[in-house]
């Protein structure tokens, strides 16, 4: 039970180490509870490391590494690619539909790879194994899923094929994706000052009776306070972690550093499934280098429902160079997110179609910066033209969170449109799907689509993408009012008919409904009547 503090506060934890705090309870409670919820509702914050651009650089180094191996230590069987707390499944559509396109273009058959859903909510497993977009790939083998918890990492039981991947079973390198993980997962807290270690103890409090909040109520109005504590024996029994605390001890003279003890666990024992180790590929916000690591103070926590912190990049990359291994590191300050490729293999240097990936797709031109460049765009949006939003598509791959943004501009435009520019659009909707991954969240793409279709009287497609709006998020009389609508222009006024009086079922008293079921009544009617001697003439 909570204990009252000092009037009007509710203590919930003194004192605690930071890594066994009850904020890492909470925030495991509230992923299992709510699920995919978390991202549908937007709740959590998913999209710079969620959409076409990110999943494009991963999988053109996902590629680039298994050439690589082909060459230095061919192996048959797939690739295995191992994706930690995979959240809401759109990362890996977008990765596996951008992978299937460049094994096409380079001739590698796509079952060379294997890629594995995991995550510690069995419900978030359930709504994978059952989305539509993902039943190919679970069809063909490229597809897999296993439950996996990152603070006690084990094997990955294979829920489709059955497989069990052991240590040492795995014929490749284990690649691992972790987006978005290690800033919600426990860890360590340290405060280095003048070569002295403190462990951070962290007191919890709340000023409302925790049981009248939600979890994501509490997280939000949680109340964190830390202490220092002198540090008098070794804090880890591995030596190679040791190794590290040893090293910032001896580099920061005064700094409070977030230590991933679990994070770098969980690689090391990922990496143990395949006698050849293992790959990193990792987006977040956080410090890749040790000089940003100086004059920390405390962190705070970001709360988006959950909570999270900032990682510290460094660690796991000078982690990974003690075991002999290569890190990718940001060469610039990113501002919002830093992706980072740890090869924790032997001859890890060898890489060169790896490392050139990294180089092309982070380095040159990456997920921070196209993050970047579409928060800016985002500002132009009410002056931008139609051949201005369609190479901002392309430059996106088509991205149907940005085409989301565009809509009502582009619903401006369509009157205007020649009938060039109306082909680009239908051509562009359809590249569009072809990526969209759906949650049922509160934007309707599809029929926002079919609004802006109808608008530029492509009414073919416009009903196309009103069925596909009630498939996804179930019968809505305005929805068919509108099907019923594109029927009517099409010239089928018995099937508008029908739909019209589906929606007075619903709705009895809907006048449009009623008025446009006359007119479409009155048109099969007139055609109905047999012709008089004088029209037959």
């Amino acid at each position: 039970m909570p204990q009252r503090g000092r009037p009007g506060w509710f203590v919930l934890e003194k004192r605690a180490p930071f890594s066994q705090s009850l904020i890492w309870q909470l925030q495991q409670r509230y992923f299992a509870e709510r699920g995919v919820d978390a991202w549908r509702q937007g709740e959590v914050p998913h999209y710079v490391t969620s959409n076409p651009t990110i999943a494009n650089a991963y999988a053109e180094m996902a590629l680039a590494f298994w050439r690589d191996r082909q060459r230095l230590a061919p192996q048959s069987g797939p690739l295995t690619i191992c994706e930690l707390g995979a959240g809401s499944g759109r990362f890996a559509f977008y990765f596996l539909r951008r992978l299937e396109s460049l094994c096409a273009e380079a001739g590698v058959p796509p079952q060379a790879f294997r890629y594995v859903l995991t995550d510690a909510a069995d419900a978030n497993l359930a709504f994978w194994r059952s989305h539509p977009c993902f039943e190919p790939f679970f069809a063909d083998g490229r597809l897999d899923l296993a439950p996996f918890d990152v603070t006690v990492p084990g094997t990955l039981a294979l829920q489709v094929s059955g497989e069990v991947c052991g240590p040492g079973s795995l014929a490749h390198p284990l690649l691992v994706v972790a987006n978005y993980l290690f800033d919600s997962v426990p860890q360590d807290l340290f405060h280095f000052r003048d070569r002295r270690l403190q462990a951070c103890r962290v007191s919890l409090a709340v000023d409302t009776e925790p049981g009248a909040l939600d979890l994501a109520e509490l997280i939000d109005q949680l109340q964190v306070h830390f202490d220092d504590e002198d540090v008098t024996a070794q804090p880890y029994d591995e030596p190679w972690l040791q190794q590290l605390i040893s090293f910032y001890q001896r580099q920061l003279r005064d700094a409070y550093v977030l230590f991933p003890a679990v994070g770098l666990r969980c690689v090391r024992a990922l990496a143990a499934l395949s006698a050849h180790g293992a790959m990193l590929l990792s987006a977040d916000k956080g410090h890749h280098r040790l000089t940003e690591l100086e004059g920390l103070r405390p962190p705070g926590l970001v709360r988006h429902g959950s909570f999270s912190l900032s990682v510290n990049y460094h660690a796991f990359a000078q982690a990974c160079v003690d075991a002999g291994g290569l890190a990718l590191l940001p060469a610039d300050h990113h501002a919002s997110i830093d992706v980072v490729g740890l090869l924790w293999v032997d001859d890890a240097s060898a890489h060169g179609e790896t490392q050139s990936a990294y180089r092309r797709h982070v380095l040159e031109f990456g997920p921070d910066s196209f993050y970047r460049i579409t928060k800016h765009a985002r500002q132009t949006i009410p002056d931008m033209t139609v051949d201005d939003i369609l190479a901002y598509l392309r430059l996106g791959r088509y991205d149907s969170h940005q085409f989301g943004r565009y809509l009502p501009r582009l619903l401006e435009l369509a009157p205007a449109m020649d009938a060039g520019a109306r082909l680009d659009v239908m051509a562009a909707v359809e590249r569009v799907w072809e990526m969209y991954f759906p949650l049922g969240e509160d934007l309707d793409l599809a029929n926002r689509i079919a609004a802006l279709l109808y608008a530029i009287d492509d009414h073919t497609g416009a009903l196309d993408y009103f069925e596909r709006s009630m498939a996804i998020y179930g019968i809505d009389t305005g929805t068919l009012y509108n099907i019923a609508a594109c029927h009517h222009l099409l010239g089928a006024h018995d099937v508008a008919a029908a739909v019209l009086r589906k929606v007075l079922d619903y709705e009895p008293g809907n006048d449009a409904a009623q008025r446009l079921l006359s007119e479409c009544e009155a048109v099969s009617e007139a055609a109905s009547m047999p012709a008089t001697a004088e029209e037959g003439l």
